[in-house]
């Protein structure tokens, strides 16, 4: 209806129409509209917001007679429509604000996810009903940071407080996984992460941020856990009873070694007079014999034993020379020969023995059975250590046949070349490295061999 005015307030000017025979001939249009209404004079003033946007606009019309617009009075009436301009921005902003927290609460109630605002002034929170029903908080509840660490479980709250106070120091981000105990008794896992927000004096604000109940997660995470052990355990038993007759052998060798000196003891003690000599040297033989059996049977003992993962610092060389040690006599009848190049200065590394000696046993034994089909002579098993980029690098490499074309295939479940595999093994072997902060894979060496790095 007024096609000219609007024009006029787009570009953020003021219309003062002392008489409408006085306007333009482009507002024809507008002209006709106020004639409509009566309207003799007009003044429009444009509502703009600070930025500069249009609100809209307010008029003020005489419909007796026409008058003019003195510039004292409409500089005072400017200033009436200005308090209309903040007065419409203000309450469009109150708005937008709700209705953005009326969507984000409704995705975060979607998402079974509470949101919460902590000043850091008043130390008190702003919490939504879905925050509230997670930590069971009355619903008219005055929540404080004390009220809401009184429910943080007493091993994980000096961590939590922690972690708060460290992010409000570098005003930057948090992300904490912690318990929390109900009043019911239930113990529950939660997940928290935020922002720290400044003020206008760039000092730490409030804190704002989600909260998720991620106890069935935790549980979906502990139970894989537990299966993915048990896999490993039995894996381990699979592979140990397949190499019992060498096992036998490794275990028989010191044991004859004991029971021959034994008897040749015996026979030098029943001589005339004994040679004592010659029967402490046998007695430190057969300590030595004796030794090497219990650490036979010492290694197979973790290795049987299932268990959670202790980690601890260790040399991988000495993991790798102890499991040669375990398969010796395996090696051997297969007619495998070892070549080792153990770097000597690698760094310690943070991991469970049993599952990295386990990690070293698939790996060789896979490896040993590539070249069965090798000629004699030809069946020789590469074993390498280095430091590369600070980080402790091991490869297997044997000389049989080569790679599949697929080389991921050997990394899934079930897939196996064997009669009687499991398909599980480089399975696990992946899985371990993983547990570890590692990489494995294969690729096919440049000899035309393949090779198993980690």
């Amino acid at each position: 209806m007024f096609p000219w005015c609007l024009k006029q307030l787009l570009a953020g000017k003021a219309i003062p129409v002392s008489s409408l025979d006085a306007l333009p001939p482009e507002a024809g249009r507008d002209r006709e509209s106020w004639l409509h209404f009566g309207i003799k004079s007009n003044l429009t003033f444009p509502l703009l917001t600070a930025g500069g946007q249009l609100l809209g606009g307010v008029s003020f019309n005489t419909v007796r007679k026409a008058r003019s617009w003195p510039e004292e009075f409409v500089t005072r009436l400017e200033l009436v429509a200005q308090i209309f301009a903040n007065a419409l921005a203000r309450q469009r902003a109150d708005q937008e604000l709700c209705e953005s927290e009326a969507r984000l609460t409704l995705a975060a109630d979607a998402a079974a996810a509470g949101l919460w605002r902590l000043d850091l002034a008043t130390q008190c929170f702003w919490i939504t009903n879905k925050a509230r029903e997670l930590f069971a908080f009355g619903a008219d509840e005055v929540v404080t940071f004390d009220r809401f660490l009184s429910l943080v479980h007493p091993d994980d709250r000096e961590m939590v407080r922690q972690k708060v106070q460290q992010v409000v120091q570098c005003k930057g981000e948090i992300q904490v996984e912690y318990r929390i105990l109900r009043p019911d008794g239930r113990l529950r896992w939660m997940k928290s992460q935020g922002r720290v927000h400044a003020g206008s004096s760039g000092q730490p604000d409030y804190l704002m941020g989600v909260t998720v109940d991620i106890t069935e997660q935790r549980l979906a995470e502990l139970e894989g856990q537990r299966l993915r052990d048990n896999l490993a355990h039995l894996t381990r038993v699979n592979t140990l009873g397949a190499l019992s007759g060498s096992l036998a052998h490794e275990l028989n060798q010191p044991l004859g070694i004991i029971l021959s000196n034994a008897q040749a003891a015996q026979e030098m003690l029943s001589q005339e007079p004994p040679d004592t000599a010659e029967v402490q040297a046998i007695l430190t033989d057969i300590v030595k014999a004796d030794r090497r059996a219990g650490e036979v049977i010492e290694r197979l003992r973790a290795l049987f034993k299932g268990g959670q993962a202790s980690l601890q610092r260790l040399s991988l060389n000495a993991v790798i020379e102890e499991v040669l040690r375990l398969i010796h006599a395996e090696l051997l009848s297969r007619g495998i020969t070892v070549l080792r190049e153990l770097a000597s200065d690698l760094p310690p590394v943070l991991g469970d023995r049993v599952q990295l000696q386990q990690l070293a046993l698939n790996l060789i034994l896979n490896a040993a059975e590539a070249m069965s089909a090798n000629a004699p002579g030809t069946r020789r098993l590469h074993l390498r250590t280095m430091l590369h980029l600070n980080q402790v690098r091991a490869s297997v490499r044997d000389e049989g046949e080569g790679l599949p074309a697929d080389v991921e295939r050997l990394f899934q479940p079930l897939y196996t070349t064997k009669p009687q595999g499991l398909g599980m093994g480089l399975v696990i072997c992946r899985s371990v490295v993983g547990a570890h902060g590692g990489r494995l894979w294969a690729e096919t060496h440049p000899e035309g061999r393949r090779r198993v790095p980690l």
